[in-house]
């Protein structure tokens, strides 16, 4: 058999792969790159974002994450129907900092309308980004939705910090968008979705 070899060393012709070859249990849907933007946004059916039972498990990836002003916290907010879904959630997180300081407590969102925020706060000098995998089970049906990640950004006061959380919303909805913003001020940074295989 024949091997035949994209001209130019390019395959921008190939659109789809063959079922055979495998492409890993990460699927990108979308990536979002804000500079100095109110807040990043992804909703069902908007610019290729489907949240619906083809994934079991979704994933967001924070990439230098970080305020346009110093000292804030990201706040993840569950939307419905491309409008913020005003519910109700529990959340905990455990964070640790390198001069040694550790919490247990769990942390409920102020006003119940935030599925997740950081613990610490973020510097924006140097700037000092906020990274971290989050994993959401149930968004796009009409459950309880859950989430749980980790994360790790330096707070004001310069330490490194690493956190991990989870919350879950307290009454059975339908969640099928998520929008990311600073508690005060703009964002910067890259947050990727990827739909998780099972």
């Amino acid at each position: 058999m024949a091997i035949i070899k994209p001209n130019n060393n390019t395959i921008s012709a190939i659109t789809a792969l063959p079922a055979a070859i495998s492409t890993g249990s990460l699927v990108l849907i979308k990536s979002v790159t804000a500079s100095d933007a109110s807040n990043i946004i992804f909703d069902n059916d908007a610019s290729g974002v489907v949240f619906d039972d083809a994934y079991k498990c979704y994933m967001f990836n924070f990439q230098r994450v970080y305020g346009a002003t110093d000292n804030v916290k990201i706040h993840f907010i569950t939307r419905t129907g491309a409008s913020d879904s005003g519910g109700t959630f529990r959340q905990q997180a455990m964070y640790h900092t390198y001069n040694g300081s550790s919490s247990t407590n769990p942390a409920s969102a102020p006003n119940n309308d935030k599925l997740y925020q950081i613990a610490g706060t973020i510097r924006n000098s140097s700037p000092e980004y906020f990274n971290g995998n989050f994993f959401f089970y149930g968004i796009g049906e009409s459950t309880r939705m859950h989430m749980h990640g980790h994360c790790s950004y330096k707070n004001n006061s310069g330490y490194h910090h690493n956190e991990v959380g989870s919350s879950g919303s307290d009454t059975t909805q339908t969640i099928n968008g998520m929008k990311f913003q600073m508690s005060s001020g703009n964002i910067y940074g890259t947050i990727s979705l990827y739909g998780v295989k099972t």
